[in-house]
């Protein structure tokens, strides 16, 4: 059998498999946005992602300032997800041809600065190594919570909870898309693709407002929903008229000829938070945080989307999947 006929998924469900029982001081292990270890006074938050060109970017429309900025906010993004962080530290490993310029890799350290600049995470060290073949940049970031504040799972939500997202859906894939055909990057769905932001404010917010589980969005709504429903053993229904959809994106989808709703559904690298939490505290968390209530946790399994009209609307896609 081959990787692929796995998929990423089903390579990470079997990689859980094989690991051994968690250590001491290991509060949470693999299968969430990031691990969980108890410090002396202080719960840390640990978790890893990774850029590789031409699977996460393409240089002839990504600058090599928004690979390393996306490297570090995928990772905060995480931290984002588990309840947010009050401080955060950073390493980083970065593959680069012979032949690379050093003005872009200065650039790609620069753009992995101003993140961390921007959202208190501290670059403090890394490594550089040879690549034969794509260029890539690995961040690991640790975070620090107060010891005894409530962090987020994906496996909390209860049936009856409401399913809220932050911000607005489907702006990074059309602005890839926009991206990839000529566009500028300049344009409010172009930057953000290139530039997310990484809600560790609003994470902060639902952990201590009593939400009961959480998720950014990286691979699409639909799918990382799924993963919630999956790891809370139950169902979810979202509404599709209740999706928040920036004007940009309607126009944008308008001009290259996508439905926005799918793109909200399935476009992935938003990096908002799926928020759930019991009526009372999604209204305050709502009004805090500016995000929406799109659905709610049921009984059964897997995510079920209904148009206007309460009839089922069939979603196509339901997200990426590495490795397929």
């Amino acid at each position: 059998m081959r990787a692929g006929e796995l998929g990423e998924f089903g390579m990470i469900a079997l990689f859980r498999e094989l690991l051994p029982a968690p250590g001491r001081g290991v509060m949470l292990g693999s299968g969430d946005d990031a691990a969980v270890l108890k410090g002396e006074a202080e719960t840390l938050l640990f978790a890893v992602d990774a850029m590789v060109e031409g699977v996460h970017f393409d240089l002839g429309y990504v600058p090599w300032d928004s690979v390393g900025y996306k490297a570090l906010a995928s990772n905060l993004s995480d931290l984002a997800a588990m309840g947010g962080c009050d401080k955060s530290y950073a390493v980083v490993a970065i593959g680069a041809r012979g032949d690379t310029k050093v003005e872009d890799l200065e650039e790609l350290q620069g753009g992995i600065l101003r993140c961390g600049g921007s959202f208190h995470c501290e670059l403090v060290g890394g490594d550089l190594v040879a690549s034969p073949g794509p260029h890539f940049a690995v961040v690991a970031v640790l975070g620090f919570k107060e010891e005894g504040t409530v962090l987020l799972t994906r496996g909390g939500a209860r049936e009856g909870d409401l399913v809220l997202v932050t911000g607005t859906l489907g702006d990074s894939y059309l602005g890839w898309l926009y991206l990839r055909n000529g566009g500028e990057a300049g344009h409010p769905c172009a930057r953000r693709h290139l530039y997310p932001e990484p809600r560790l404010r609003e994470g902060d917010i639902a952990s201590r407002l009593g939400a009961s589980a959480a998720i950014d969005i990286s691979d699409g709504f639909i799918r990382d929903l799924g993963h919630v429903c999956e790891e809370s053993g139950l169902g979810a229904e979202v509404y599709l008229g209740e999706l928040p959809l920036s004007p940009q994106a309607m126009e944008l989808a308008e001009a290259v000829g996508e439905d926005p709703y799918q793109a909200a559904l399935s476009g992935g690298e938003d990096y908002e938070l799926i928020i759930i939490a019991p009526k009372g505290a999604a209204d305050e968390i709502c009004r805090q945080t500016g995000a929406k209530m799109v659905g709610k946790m049921v009984r059964g399994e897997g995510v079920r989307v209904f148009d206007q009209y309460g009839k089922p609307y069939a979603t196509g896609s339901t997200g990426y999947e590495h490795l397929r």
